[in-house]
Formats: C-alpha cells, sequence, structure tokens
C-alpha cells in the first residue's frame, strides 16, 4: 500500500475508534442514575462537549473514506467531477420564505439597492444610464469595476447562477475575502473585446444595483449573450469604459484593469476556519446539502492530516525536474478528447507542478479520464498581476463544462475555467 494512503487509513480508522468512544463514554455517563444536582450538571455538561466532539470526529471519518474512494477512482483513471449543478435551485415554499424574510428585514435594511438574490431568480440588468449613476470615477461601485464588456447585457434579462458572497485573492495571497451584494448571472462570462481579446472568459460580477427583479411575464431569459458588445451599446457613452479599462504604465506603455486585475477591491478579509461563510452558502443556496457535507468533511480530515503531519488530500507525486516535456496534438474546437490518468499527469510536471509555465492544480484531477469536447484554443491572456496581455506561446485549451468547484477553497463562487496542456490529453478517435 502507498504510503499517503496508509496515512489515509490510519486517520480514518482511528476518528471512527474515537467517535465509537465518545458515543460509548456518553451512554455511560448520560445512564448512570444520580440524585445529586452537581453530578447531574456535570453528566449534561459531558453530554453537551460529547455532541459536537463526535459530530466532528463523524466528519473526519466521512473525509477518510472520501479521500480513500477518490484516490482510488485516480489511480483507476476514473472521472468524479460532479455531473450535477452545487447549486440548490429552491422550490416554491423555500422561495416563499424568502420573500417573508425580506419583507421582514427590509425596514432595517441600510442598501436600499440591496435585492438579496438568490440562485434562480430572474432579473433584468438596468439600462447604462442608470448603472452609470452608480460608478465612481474609476467606473467602479464599491471596488468593483462595470467593464466594456457588460455594457452588451443592459436591458436584457438572465437567470442568478450564483451569489458571490465570498472569492479567493489569489493575486494577493491574502487568502478568503467577504464580498457584499455582489452576484454571478447565468452564462455571462467576459469575451475580452474590451482587453485586446482576453481569452480568460472570467465570470463578470454583478453589484445588485445594476440589476432589478424582472416583472412577472417580462422578456424571455437570455441564456446565450451576445459574442461581441453590441455597437449601439458602444456608442460614446459619457463615462468612456474602454478607457477607464486602460492605464499608464511608468514605462508609458498601456495596462489593462478588469474586475480580476482589481480582485481584492472593496473585499474584507474572511477566515477559512469562520463557519458563518459555509452557513451562509447553504442558506442562500449558493450550495446544496451533500457537496457542502463533503467539503466539510474532507476540511475536516486533512485539518487532522496536517496536525499528525501527515499528507492531505487531493495531494500529487512531483518529480524532482525543472523542465517539463511537450506535445503538440493540433486540437481544434470540437474535437473529442480524454484527460490522462494522473500517473500520466504527474510525469509531464516540474517540481513546482507546472508545464511550460501552466500550473496543474489539485482541482484538475477531478476530471482525470474524462471525455470532454474542446472549446477553445487558449493563446492570448491578460497577466492580472502585471496588466498586460500575453501571447502564449504554447497555446492551452479549454474543455466543454470543465470548471473549477471551489471544494478546497470554501467553495469560492467565482467557477474559473481551467486550461489544459496537450499533452495531459489524448485524442479520443472517432467510433
Amino acid at each position: 500500500m502507498d504510503e499517503h494512503r496508509r496515512s489515509y487509513l490510519k486517520t480514518t480508522i482511528a476518528a471512527a475508534l474515537a467517535f465509537s468512544g465518545s458515543i460509548v463514554v456518553a451512554g455511560v455517563i448520560a445512564s448512570r442514575p444520580t440524585d445529586l444536582v452537581a453530578l447531574r450538571a456535570m453528566q449534561v455538561a459531558v453530554i453537551l462537549l460529547a455532541i459536537p466532539v463526535a459530530g466532528w470526529l463523524l466528519l473526519v471519518v466521512a473525509g477518510g473514506v472520501i479521500a480513500l474512494r477518490r484516490d482510488t477512482l485516480e489511480r483507476q483513471g476514473r472521472p468524479y467531477a460532479a455531473h450535477v449543478p452545487r447549486e440548490r435551485q429552491a422550490g416554491g415554499i423555500v422561495r416563499a420564505m424568502w420573500a417573508v424574510s425580506r419583507a421582514l428585514r427590509s425596514p432595517f435594511r441600510r442598501n436600499r439597492r440591496r435585492l438579496d438574490l438568490r440562485p434562480g431568480e430572474i432579473v433584468e440588468v438596468r439600462s447604462f444610464a442608470e448603472i452609470q449613476r452608480t460608478l465612481d470615477a474609476r467606473g467602479a461601485l464599491n471596488g468593483l469595476l462595470f467593464m466594456p464588456e457588460m455594457l452588451a447585457a443592459c436591458g436584457r434579462q438572465f437567470r442568478v447562477f450564483r451569489r458571490v458572497d465570498k472569492l479567493h485573492d489569489w493575486l494577493g495571497h491574502t487568502g478568503l475575502r467577504r464580498v457584499h451584494d455582489t452576484v454571478l448571472l447565468e452564462g455571462l462570462r467576459c469575451d475580452g473585446s474590451g482587453h485586446d481579446g482576453c481569452q480568460s472568459g472570467c465570470y463578470m460580477r454583478w453589484n445588485e444595483a445594476w440589476l432589478r427583479r424582472a416583472p412577472r411575464g417580462g422578456a424571455e431569459i437570455t441564456r446565450t449573450p451576445a459574442a461581441r458588445t453590441s455597437a449601439a451599446a458602444m456608442e460614446a457613452p459619457p463615462l468612456d469604459l474602454v478607457q477607464l479599462a486602460r492605464r499608464r504604465a511608468d514605462d508609458g506603455a498601456d495596462l489593462m484593469v478588469c474586475q480580476t486585475t482589481e480582485l481584492a477591491a472593496g473585499t474584507t478579509r474572511l477566515s477559512f476556519a469562520d463557519p458563518r461563510h459555509y452557513v451562509r452558502d447553504l442558506l442562500t443556496g449558493n450550495i446544496g446539502l451533500g457537496p457542502l457535507l463533503a467539503g466539510a468533511s474532507l476540511a475536516a480530515f486533512n485539518g487532522v492530516q496536517r496536525l499528525r503531519r501527515g499528507t492531505a488530500f487531493p495531494g500529487l507525486a512531483l518529480p524532482d525536474q525543472k523542465s517539463s516535456p511537450h506535445v503538440s496534438l493540433d486540437l481544434a474546437p470540437g474535437d473529442l478528447v480524454r484527460v490522462k490518468t494522473r500517473q500520466e499527469i504527474e510525469a509531464t510536471l516540474t517540481s513546482g507542478s507546472r508545464n511550460r509555465g501552466l500550473w496543474f492544480d489539485v482541482e484538475m484531477l477531478r476530471f482525470c479520464g474524462g471525455e470532454y469536447r474542446v472549446v477553445q484554443r487558449v493563446d492570448r491572456l491578460l497577466d492580472e498581476r502585471a496588466g498586460r496581455m500575453r501571447s502564449v506561446a504554447n497555446p492551452c485549451i479549454r474543455l466543454e463544462d470543465v470548471a473549477a468547484s471551489g471544494e478546497y477553497l470554501g467553495f469560492c463562487a467565482q467557477n474559473e475555467l481551467i486550461f489544459w496542456r496537450e499533452i495531459w490529453l489524448s485524442r479520443v478517435q472517432p467510433g
């Protein structure tokens, strides 16, 4: 048995034994009759302490079982990416409860623009004239930029995809950040038309002040937004968003800014250990109970692994090499490919988990062994740290319906696209 699997198994068995022991001890103490008030109070205290301890140990056991199962699937080259949305679509009763809750809180709400939106609700993007009144001189509201690519959505209706109550600041390495009154709209990714054709495809974030609830019986929901910003929408608005998306560097070069380059603007620090953001995700419908419990179980299991200096899940066995191989498959949109197994991909990585500069993240392991269609060859990306457009020397591949789940980052809501090197893929022949 591999060392990491042995470590997983030891932690899982130890947690299971500790869970059983805590239940037995609490049961024995609770069953002992006594007439003394002090002993009764002690019994109640022990039981109240045993409940959260047993619950935490049960999470550790569940996390160990999930880690062992997923590790087995990775070894077998079988994907375990979820095929159902992580968001919970509310029924009529839950929507009615939301409406009552909003009505009760409305008199005490300081921000009158807040809509308290939930996944699945239908909204209409306000006109740019209305939105412009909310923007500062930088074209932002509370640090969130309104980008030129967003103009094409003005006046149209969309379904709320997900709330953005937090994000992971991977640019500034400051961890989780608290966000307020922000949502993602279904299908509205940035097409890069206002940023020199950037192909990152980031989901655009919308402040609730830029939206209104769609009237009943309104226009049909827009499911596929226009690929490019319409010319009519771009006709010299009083606030020149295209110009605001540029800044002059000290050396005279043009730098670009977008919601991603300003990722942490207007946010505050949030701890991974704070349980409130997980509860908020569950209550707002950002995530269902099943995915939330799976993520919490893995977090509890990895917490124990770090304490005992064991191997966290998921992990990669990286080779001790500084250079990485390159393979060109000349893939084109529409081609069917299979993601290689974990072991095959590990052999293509440097000790820093990169291939020709492209990071292979543990989030990508869930897709290993799966078959997907090629959507796009990506050769032009905005360097978010430098604000400069980069031409990718070794084009990377975007696959259909392949995006980050955020499970290992506190269930962040960005839903970023995942890019692949061709050496990590193999072409599936027709038939």
